[in-house]
């Protein structure tokens, strides 16, 4: 299927991925033994104590006592399984406390709720069908209740009991409906604490934590912008079973530039977190997960386009919410490595992105130094990722976010990828290159620093040279003239320490003049 997932998914999670990709290579054998047979169905077929008592009882079967006492007057309690994460669900008491306007979820043998969704989060509440192959718990039967930055997915065991808490939740929201909208009426920094446990996760990391300074302490957990919901909810990227690679890559491009166009409509001066477009944005987001990496072909020029669009989008994505407000220079590599998507069975942060699989294969840097951001040194396992492409360009496309870049960023296609890259580099460098005649001095985009091995083995004339296709006539007169003199100085310009508040589409009007 593909290579194995270069994220850390911490050990339960591990060996249930290990039995999981076991039992499907031996169910996929064409003629397994009579006795593999009898063992998988022995063990599929035999229900343990567990099993038995699974999604029966109360709290008190589970050992919880909550804090907040239970009025069953007024409130009322289920036993669930909770998603915890794609993969994962745990068996919890939930417990409605309707004049406290908010669900409590407990786990078992605690007193205090791991996850606690207020009534005036809820933008809805609709069951789930998805159909045998989709669903997550074959019998169950599963409820949504929707927020703007999560779904919540609960089973329940029969379809009654389903019934009767939809029913009790949905008038407990009726009831209070008048003061859930004056809540809503907050500004959006009260959304940060619900945002930051929807994408670390509210019981913890589904990945191992990564590094985001040199202390080996010094270790966050990644933020995941992409899991509002699970992959059986929705549509995946694409539908193809066993159809020729390049078609289904194809579909993966073409999802890739939606989504990108999708993000760059946004800008934070008008975002709402609750408006239905930036919730169908953070739906669609969350298809990535389904996105098949095993048929992508890493060699093609199409893969190139695909990468650098989920990269922008991801960046873009990054910006808008900004949980810690908009990177600097101090936060600019826990911004790089904490920001990541799900996609497939994997998750990538922007360093990994941008270095391990974009830049994979091009030539390492001399130095890289704030704003530009390496990927921690156990992250090396993403370079299986790596594209073919070696491109000196790619320095001038690939957005850093800083303000020495332009906000403006192309969404690429394969049929107009050189002439939208050669437009890319043109706007980028009109704007960062400069020139003093008078002192002989030439100032390159700190890029041309950090990656100038891509440039001629680190020749900084030959860089010049390589800029100065993409500058006015001018500008390339002058420079040209220095050159033949052999008298110019090149400098690189000191790097910013500030960011953009969000990124633009590149004006699809702008041709490269050379």
């Amino acid at each position: 299927d593909g290579p194995a997932g270069s994220g850390q998914v911490l050990t339960p999670d591990q060996m249930c991925r290990k039995v999981s990709h076991l039992l499907t290579e031996i169910s996929s054998l064409a003629l397994p033994s009579e006795r593999t047979t009898e063992a998988i169905s022995a063990l599929v077929n035999t229900n343990s104590q567990s099993d038995v008592e699974f999604l029966r009882g109360g709290s008190a079967e589970l050992g919880v006592v909550p804090l907040e006492t239970i009025n069953v007057e007024f409130d009322c309690e289920f036993v669930v399984a909770r998603n915890i994460w794609e993969g994962r669900w745990r068996e919890e008491v939930c417990a409605l406390y309707t004049r406290g306007g908010h669900l409590s979820f407990y786990a078992p043998l605690t007193k205090k709720p791991s996850l606690v969704v207020s009534f005036d989060e809820i933008i809805s509440v609709r069951e789930c069908n998805p159909d045998t192959k989709a669903n997550p718990l074959p019998g169950l039967h599963i409820l949504a209740i929707d927020t703007a930055w999560r779904c919540h997915y609960f089973a329940f065991l029969e379809a009654t009991a389903l019934e009767s808490f939809s029913s009790k939740l949905n008038n407990s929201l009726y009831l209070t409906k008048d003061q859930a909208q004056q809540n809503k009426a907050r500004e959006w920094e009260t959304f940060q604490l619900s945002l930051e446990s929807a994408l670390t996760g509210t019981i913890g990391p589904k990945w191992a934590s990564v590094s985001t300074g040199r202390k080996s302490h010094q270790k966050k957990q990644r933020r995941v912008l992409n899991g509002r919901r699970l992959s059986f909810d929705l549509k995946p990227v694409s539908d193809s079973t066993g159809g020729e690679v390049t078609s289904v890559q194809s579909c993966i491009a073409t999802y890739a530039e939606n989504l990108l166009k999708m993000a760059l409509a946004f800008s934070p001066d008008t975002l709402d977190a609750t408006e239905s477009s930036f919730i169908e944005f953070l739906d669609e987001a969350s298809r990535l997960r389904s996105l098949p990496l095993q048929k992508i072909d890493f060699t093609s020029r199409e893969a190139l386009c695909i990468f650098v669009n989920l990269y922008h989008c991801l960046l873009q994505h990054s910006l808008l919410i900004a949980v810690d407000g908009l990177p600097d220079k101090r936060s600019a590599t826990q911004f790089k490595r904490r920001s990541c998507y799900e996609i497939g069975d994997d998750v990538f942060s922007l360093s990994e992105l941008e270095s391990l699989v974009i830049r994979g294969k091009t030539r390492r840097s001399s130095r890289i130094s704030l704003p530009f951001v390496a990927p921690p040194k156990k992250s090396m396992a993403y370079i299986i990722y790596a594209l073919d492409a070696t491109d000196y360009r790619i320095n001038f496309v690939l957005n850093n976010g800083d303000t020495h870049y332009p906000t403006q960023v192309p969404v690429l296609t394969e049929q107009t990828m050189d002439d939208q890259i050669d437009a890319a580099c043109q706007n980028f460098l009109l704007n960062q290159v400069e020139i003093d005649t008078q002192k002989s001095t030439v100032v390159l985009p700190k890029v041309c620093d950090v990656y100038k091995n891509d440039f001629g083995n680190g020749d900084v004339i030959v860089c010049l040279s390589q800029c100065l296709r993409y500058l006015d006539v001018g500008d390339q007169l002058s420079i040209a003239e220095l050159l033949e003199n052999g008298t110019v100085s090149v400098i690189f310009r000191s790097p910013s320490d500030q960011f953009h508040t969000h990124l633009t589409s590149f004006d699809s009007s702008y041709v490269f003049s050379p």
